[in-house]
């Protein structure tokens, strides 16, 4: 609870998102940290927290390797908390990374809404560079184009009745030649599917027996009082490259729409990395995306 409140303290400054105490609850699960030594707390005399940090590593490391933060500091605190905080994380991602025994690149990443740019500045001065930049897109389901054909031979299924494995196989293929991206775990994949995670609302779709798209969806509704809107999250969209270009990716995203619209939701809310090669980009816009929040990677190269 009290990490939840130094959360909330922090959203309305920097109008990024809350977090609900069950989503702090799982980091607790998370399989890429251990909080007996990969988290820390600042804490007053009097008992209020004043910072939280996370370090996690990305599992799966194709070709690098990447730790990330989960980093709260308190507005009344940054000018003293900030530099030991992220100091803190820097060390102990370093220690971790130290244990993988390979000669792949090492990177801290770290993300920012554009607006916070006292945060933006201060990593810069800590040796950080914006590399990449990422949009949120908005649909308004009013508008949305929800009856979209499949390719002929293309089936789909509820994620949960796709064959085990399917889905992440299609995922990782789907984004392998996305910049920065690397393979997800089965471990880490199954820990999105939290209370959030819409299973009603996500598909695999097959050629043959061959899985060759998928999509997840998300709800959180503790967000919809602050973004003003009711909505879902379109998380994860993936076809495979031998199969784009062919209309399966607007397919999915009208079952999912529909889905949303029957629950009575007055948005649909998605990610995209505005360099992204596979034309995603355009595909959203034609289906009525329009822009919403952008965000950015932050990176450093770990000496």
């Amino acid at each position: 609870a009290a990490i939840v409140e130094l959360q909330d303290a922090c959203f309305e400054v920097d109008d990024t998102f809350r977090e609900v105490e069950s989503e702090i609850l799982e980091r607790f699960e998370d399989p890429e940290t251990n909080p007996e030594t990969d988290s820390l707390l600042g804490v007053l005399d009097d008992g209020s927290i004043i910072s939280s940090t996370w370090s996690y590593l990305a599992s799966g490391a194709a070709t690098k390797w990447r730790a990330f933060a989960d980093l709260h500091v308190h507005p009344d605190w940054r000018d003293r908390a900030l530099d030991p905080t992220l100091d803190w994380w820097e060390a102990r991602s370093i220690q971790r990374l130290a244990d993988k025994d390979d000669d792949l690149p090492r990177y801290f990443w770290l993300g920012a809404y554009v607006q916070e740019q006292p945060w933006i500045e201060f990593l810069e001065g800590r040796g950080y560079a914006i590399v990449r930049y990422y949009d949120e897109l908005i649909l308004d389901l009013a508008q949305a184009h929800t009856e979209v054909p499949l390719p002929e031979g293309i089936t789909v299924v509820p994620a949960k009745e796709a064959p085990p494995g399917h889905e992440l196989k299609v995922h990782n293929e789907s984004f392998r030649d996305h910049w920065g991206s690397q393979p997800f775990t089965q471990e880490r994949w199954e820990h999105f599917k939290n209370e959030f995670y819409m299973p009603e609302a996500s598909f695999v779709a097959h050629d043959g027996d061959e899985p060759v798209g998928h999509i997840l969806c998300t709800k959180y509704p503790h967000d919809f009082e602050d973004r003003g809107f009711t909505h879902a999250w379109i998380e994860s969209l993936g076809v495979v490259r031998s199969h784009r270009k062919r209309g399966l990716a607007s397919a999915l995203i009208a079952r999912s729409l529909r889905v949303f619209i029957e629950q009575g939701l007055e948005k649909a809310v998605l990610g995209v990395d505005s360099e992204n090669p596979s034309g995603a980009y355009g595909l959203y816009e034609a289906l009525g995306f329009g822009p919403g929040r952008r965000n950015v990677a932050l990176v450093k190269r770990v000496e």
